[in-house]
């Protein structure tokens, strides 16, 4: 496979996958040691990206710091973001019914929205996020707002969170199913990867075009989804989940795949 390295050498902003891109677990992966200060120092806006909405930015900016990242709240987005983008565009100070952990709850309290908790108040959107807290108290609220005509949407589509050992947890998509199965109805909106939201949210801060921003991941069916269909340069490495023979036998094609992400300080 031949490449075009040059459009790497015209990204403005790299937005980053974190667990097989970054670290893996709680280790950095070798090699990215004074990554970012290098980036940096060539110019060059990031961000770190994730779609895990249970956590806050505070919980991303210390796991980082702890393995050495120099990243701040403010280049930590996470897939709740989006959905406070949008609705602070589309319904500024809505009233949600979430289900999710106390740290979505108070992420989404401090973008200015009132939080519900029953039936009987008004609501303007049921918000379905990675709730590892989730009652079947407050999945059933959920499920009869949207049976009355309140519509929901979800922070992000993962079906699995992956955990150590290999394994997996239910995640946020799992949940969309059950609900969908209980009140016949989808959500929506999803906001997180591979959708366009959180690419408007870097769009908004940033001002950059398209074409100066590169998404970086190790996930096929999601970082680099996520840039094939926003039309941002989507670059694939392989200290992560997809391999070469992945790529070789599915269907989404990346823009350009790196062994490490390390190696794009060889083309800026």
């Amino acid at each position: 496979m031949s490449y075009d390295f040059e459009r790497i050498r015209k990204i403005k902003c790299f937005l980053f996958d974190m667990d097989g891109t970054i670290n893996l677990g709680n280790e950095l992966i070798p090699g990215m040691e004074g990554f970012f200060e290098k980036l940096t120092a060539a110019g060059r806006k990031y961000y770190l990206l994730t779609n895990n909405s249970s956590r806050s930015h505070e919980h991303y900016v210390h796991k980082m710091n702890g393995l050495g990242v120099p990243v701040t709240r403010k280049e930590v987005l996470i897939s709740s973001d989006a959905l406070t983008n949008w609705m602070s565009k589309n319904k500024p100070g809505a009233r949600l019914f979430v289900l999710g952990t106390s740290q979505l709850l108070d992420t989404i309290r401090e973008a200015g929205f009132t939080l519900t908790n029953s039936l009987e108040e008004e609501v303007d959107y049921v918000v379905v996020g990675f709730d590892q807290t989730l009652t079947y108290e407050r999945l059933t609220i959920a499920c009869r707002l949207i049976d009355k005509g309140v519509p929901y949407v979800a922070t992000h589509p993962d079906v699995r969170c992956p955990i150590e050992g290999g394994e997996f947890i239910p995640d946020t998509g799992a949940m969309l199913e059950l609900i969908k199965t209980a009140t016949g109805k989808a959500p929506q909106l999803i906001f997180g990867k591979p959708y366009q939201y959180m690419v408007d949210v870097v769009l908004d801060k940033t001002g950059f075009a398209k074409d100066e921003i590169a998404m970086v991941g190790d996930r096929l069916a999601t970082d680099i989804a996520f840039g094939l269909n926003n039309d941002i340069l989507s670059i694939m490495v392989l200290t992560g989940e997809a391999s070469m023979e992945d790529v070789e036998k599915g269907k989404i094609k990346p823009d350009i795949i790196l062994p490490h992400a390390k190696e794009i300080l060889n083309y800026i």
